[in-house]
């Protein structure tokens, strides 16, 4: 019997965990040439995007928030970066995948986990005054540096169009932004702050209801289910559909997600390029057929299930184990039944207040519940983006 071969596709979170999971529980197969675990990706270093938000006010810095992708990966994971791991087009038909440098790898089980992109050109009128943490660490500390610098004025914090990774981190963002104007310029008097936000509700009722009441303590413009018309970068306003306009001095946009090009070209996805999959078994269930062998996680999948790091981490064990136990040939199959979470935060410390946090999480069929963040949430919080290398990538929790 032949090599059994499992391809993962993106080596963020996700496939960094199943991968660290498959290469230890079947650590005595790789050795004997019956399993190989493969992961593709096109860049050499692994971002914790999920701390960009934290980067402006200066909790973390680049060195934190990167790592090489090698020393994340078991070495007996087969890894391809580059031309050599970026790809081009996935054949679910053939169980073939083609990268950039022209080589296709087949295979036996495939985990689509490319994750998603950000494309802030769909933002109409928004050119050159694009200022955001979602991009990249070089953008939010940029931002930081735009807001260090202001004296006083509008800020507005808009969100167009949703999904989005992380929805809970525009919330976050601000909340974090109000404690800094006070704690740090302590000058919040001189700011008028503006939240927009296309939806009714941010998260689920206790999650909404907890951000709400925080927001109007705080004195931020809180407006809900906005529909962007486009910005006026001229005249430094935000245009809705509906005619209201809201003047800027500085404007932070979530730009608008959607998932990857290779994946949109080669037929698999949705109109907007997130990857449709059985919600129970994460396996794939799209235009391209019904494919048992081909597991969807993370921030490709299907924009019914929030993309969320919680949300993902829960995802890559039940893929993982499913996997592990189709190839042994041993025990049932894992579902997946919808956890999610995103951590809240009450408040940053200031001179006036320690910070507070707490990590809110529900699945399908049990709601989130009350909830209070806490002095102790924070520190922890705080000190997870530093564990995550060692302990959640490696697939120890």
């Amino acid at each position: 019997m032949g090599e059994t071969r499992v391809l993962i596709l993106g080596g963020g979170a996700v496939g960094t965990m199943v991968a660290n999971k498959l290469a230890r529980d079947l650590r005595a197969d790789i050795a004997r040439g019956k399993v190989s675990v493969t992961v593709l990706d096109k860049s050499p270093t692994a971002v914790n995007q999920a701390g960009f938000t934290f980067v402006p006010f200066g909790y973390y810095t680049e060195e934190d928030l990167t790592r090489p992708r090698a020393m994340l990966l078991s070495p007996r994971v087969r890894t391809f970066i580059g031309p050599e791991g970026e790809i081009v087009r996935v054949d679910l038909a053939n169980r073939e995948v083609t990268v950039k440098s022209g080589r296709k790898f087949t295979y036996d089980y495939l985990l689509i986990s490319t994750g998603c992109t950000v494309d802030p050109g769909a933002v109409p009128g928004l050119k050159n005054d694009f200022n955001s943490f979602y991009t990249s660490i070089e953008d939010a500390k940029r931002l930081g540096e735009k807001i260090k610098a202001m004296s006083g004025g509008r800020i507005v914090v808009m969100t167009p169009k949703m999904p989005i990774a992380c929805p809970g981190a525009p919330g976050k963002f601000t909340v974090l932004l109000d404690d800094y104007l006070r704690g740090v310029k302590q000058n919040r008097e001189d700011f008028d702050i503006t939240f927009l936000w296309p939806s009714p509700n941010v998260g689920p009722p206790a999650y909404n209801e907890n951000i709400t009441e925080n927001f109007k303590a705080r004195e931020i413009r809180d407006v809900r289910e906005f529909q962007l018309e486009r910005v006026d970068e001229e005249k430094k306003e935000v245009v809705s559909k509906e005619g209201e306009r809201y003047k800027y001095d500085l404007l932070v946009t979530v730009p608008p997600h959607k998932g990857v090009k290779a994946l949109r070209d080669s037929g698999i996805t949705d109109e907007d390029g997130w990857v449709p999959s059985n919600k129970y078994t994460l396996q794939y269930r799209g235009p391209a057929g019904n494919y048992d062998e081909v597991f969807v996680a993370g921030d490709a999948g299907p924009k019914e299930i929030p993309k969320m790091g919680v949300t993902s981490h829960f995802q890559a064990f039940v893929v993982g184990e499913n996997i592990l136990r189709d190839i042994k040939g041993v025990g049932d199959m894992v579902l997946y039944r919808g956890h999610m979470g995103c951590p809240y935060v009450g408040g940053a410390p200031t001179p006036a207040s320690r910070g507070q946090a707490t990590l809110a999480v529900w699945k399908y069929g049990v709601p989130l519940g009350p909830f209070k963040p806490a002095r102790l949430g924070w520190r922890v919080y705080r000190m997870y983006y530093y564990i995550f290398w060692d302990s959640t990538l490696k697939a120890l929790m």
